[in-house]
């Protein structure tokens, strides 16, 4: 290979990164002994429950491709012939006997916790002898473990080490709602695929929404599935799961996130840099600087608080994503366009952001009906003649019906406040709307513990160009 400038800053680059996030001899022989610790504990406190449970050591710790400080994953193996309740309850009482913590629940419950000094989920899970008759939402992670680790080459673990980091850097890491990014088992499939970092952003710079990835090159050809078994999906990324066809690993990864990613390999491979690794922390904009950004914007900006409306952290974003949503939509077809718009949790609180193009309408609007001849004018007549809302009316003007109609709500806030607790946002968001939503103006927003969302609302700017002048 010809060593060019390029090479030897991004060798320079990923070498430094490697010695930060790899772990040390000494951590990996703590952890070691730690998840034996574990696994003994799991089998001597089981006898107590007469049945037989099987611990199993799973995510990156147990494929070697973890980073310092890494979260340990201890799955508790139970037979197909136990109860799903029972499962739960028994593996449960399990867990807590052996970590302090908390009861989370994504799709199955498990015990969050901690065990000298790293943090532990304790999971209850089936033994299965495959994935064909999945019976919990986890029971394909031990597969998932086994795959990586008779596929991915020793080598190839630093590899999975950098593109972690990587994503990690652009703000991309993690299937959560939260993020919506790339998980570490789809980190390590994409070091399967395309066998190295530097490979997998070439591959990643190109990726083409919606194009199958797979890792069906690993296969003989007698191996090969038939096009029947494997699933068909029409989400941004896909890459087919190699223990289970059914499922697309990169599900989780939306369009923006998606795009996002592209661009930082694209940036990375044209112009390698430390910071896409560890990013510079964003310079929040004081109070002057953001008040006059949006009085040069001559823009509106209001803010929605609830409080933290559920315990589950997946539950929360994306019930919030989808009021989003569903309150731009109502901005936008009751007359007050919506420019920008998102969200934040912050600690027990959550906020909507909009940016409005205008916030004030008149009391009076144009109401368009059906054209002439149509054959549902006699309707629209008697419907708005008889109308406490109409002003003028109806009449024809350009071969439609219209009227003029009084306004229901002239300012942003009123329509917010009126019209909010109508939507259908969500189960557990609407339980709160109906009795704590506070509609924010701009002096409210203006408070410190709002300008990071603030900045990064206005500003949008990727993680990897924070603290640089643009354009560098």
């Amino acid at each position: 290979m010809i060593i060019t400038a390029f090479n030897r800053k991004n060798v320079t680059i990923e070498k430094k990164v490697l010695e930060k996030v790899r772990p040390s001899d000494e951590q990996s022989k703590k952890l070691q002994k730690m998840t034996r610790d574990l696994c003994a504990r799991v089998r001597d406190i089981s006898d107590y429950f007469d049945t037989p449970v099987e611990p199993f050591v799973a995510g990156s710790v147990a494929k070697g491709t973890h980073l310092k400080d890494p979260d340990l994953d201890i799955f508790m193996l139970f037979p197909v012939d136990v109860p799903l309740e029972e499962l739960k309850e028994k593996g449960m009482a399990i867990a807590r006997s052996i970590v302090e913590g908390e009861e989370k629940y994504a799709q199955h419950p498990y015990l969050h916790g901690k065990f000298e000094g790293y943090d532990v989920d304790m999971v209850p899970a089936y033994k299965l002898k495959d994935t064909s008759s999945l019976m919990t939402a986890v029971d394909r992670t031990p597969f998932h473990v086994r795959f990586i680790n008779n596929t991915l080459l020793n080598e190839q673990r630093d590899e999975v080490r950098l593109l972690k980091q990587f994503f990690k850097g652009i703000g991309k890491y993690g299937a959560e709602e939260a993020v919506q990014g790339f998980s570490g088992y789809l980190v390590e499939l994409l070091i399967i695929r395309y066998g190295n970092f530097h490979s997998a952003l070439k591959g990643l710079s190109s990726y083409v929404p919606g194009v199958q990835m797979d890792t069906f090159h690993l296969l003989r050809d007698q191996d090969l599935p038939d096009r029947d078994d494997v699933a068909k999906f029409d989400d941004p990324m896909v890459f087919i799961d190699p223990v289970d066809y059914r499922r697309n690993v990169a599900s989780p990864v939306s369009l923006e996130t998606l795009g996002y990613t592209i661009q930082a390999a694209r940036e990375y491979l044209k112009r390698p840099r430390m910071t896409f690794f560890f990013p510079n922390p964003p310079d929040v904009l004081s109070r002057q600087r953001l008040e006059g950004l949006i009085e040069d914007r001559e823009t509106t900006l209001v803010g929605i608080k609830i409080p933290k409306f559920h315990d589950n952290d997946d539950v929360v974003y994306g019930q919030l994503r989808k009021a989003v949503r569903a309150i731009t939509r109502l901005c936008n077809r009751t007359g007050f366009p919506v420019m920008h718009s998102g969200f934040n949790v912050l600690g027990k609180q959550c906020i909507m952001l909009f940016e409005f193009e205008v916030s004030h309408l008149p009391v009076v609007y144009v109401h368009h009906g059906p054209g002439v001849g149509e054959g549902n004018e006699a309707e629209f007549i008697e419907k708005w003649s008889e109308s406490e809302r109409t002003l003028v009316g109806p009449y024809i003007e350009d071969g439609t019906w219209r009227v003029d109609l009084i306004r229901n709500q002239t300012t942003v806030e009123d329509l917010l406040y009126a019209e909010i607790p109508t939507l259908s946002l969500g189960k557990h968001i609407n339980e709160h709307v109906a009795k704590d939503l506070i509609v924010m103006g701009q002096e409210e927003l203006m408070h410190k513990m709002y300008r990071p969302t603030l900045t990064r609302f206005f500003l949008r700017r990727p993680p990897w160009s924070w603290g640089l002048e643009p354009g560098s």
